[in-house]
């Protein structure tokens, strides 16, 4: 995956600033996600850091958004029943690794098989205090709200409000591969 990231270089002059892999993967059981962009307030501002680097946080700062890619292995079977206080993947889940396969297959297509340290159990249905605007780019995923399922497929868009519990499910043989763009409801 090529990241492309735009700024102004020393002499202010517009410039590409980043190019190149990503580099935050987060590997957590069934979810690969790439972290490519996050933003710690609004409105955001230019910058020479690349604040993607962060410790990884499910949801982006207070006042901040994410933008990222997740993989969802096949193999999802039923919905589970952790609730708004369960973990999941509203947009990933795991912790900040270096470089990594996330879009070119990798763990995603083995069921993620380890997680990284401290997010095993990062699996289950959950709320966020985020607005997520979701888009499925490849494979199939069915959203869990309560007790509505949805199948979705390519170009198939969710607009996941702040608070309601949900869960994604990748039934198919096939991995899944989502964008979102998360903004903080906090």
């Amino acid at each position: 995956m090529n990241r492309v990231v735009t700024g102004y270089d020393e002499n202010g002059s517009p410039a590409i600033v980043r190019q190149g892999e990503p580099p935050t993967v987060i590997r957590a059981g069934r979810y690969v996600t790439t972290e490519l962009w996050v933003t710690d307030r609004t409105p955001p501002a230019v910058t020479g850091a690349d604040p993607s680097t962060s410790a990884w946080e499910l949801e982006p700062p207070p006042g901040g958004t994410c933008f990222r890619i997740v993989e969802i292995a096949p193999g999802g079977g039923a919905a589970s029943d952790g609730g708004p206080g369960g973990a999941g993947g509203s947009a990933a889940s795991g912790s900040a690794g270096t470089g990594g396969d996330a879009g070119t297959g990798g763990d995603a297509g083995t069921g993620g098989s380890v997680p990284d340290p401290g997010h095993e159990g990062f699996q289950d249905a959950h709320a966020t205090q985020t607005l997520d605007y979701v888009t499925v780019l490849s494979g199939q995923v069915t959203l869990v709200v309560g007790g509505a399922e949805v199948a979705l497929g390519p170009g198939d868009c969710v607009v996941q409000q702040p608070g309601v519990p949900h869960d994604w499910l990748n039934r198919s043989a096939e991995r899944a591969v989502m964008v979102g763009v998360l903004l903080s409801a906090r």
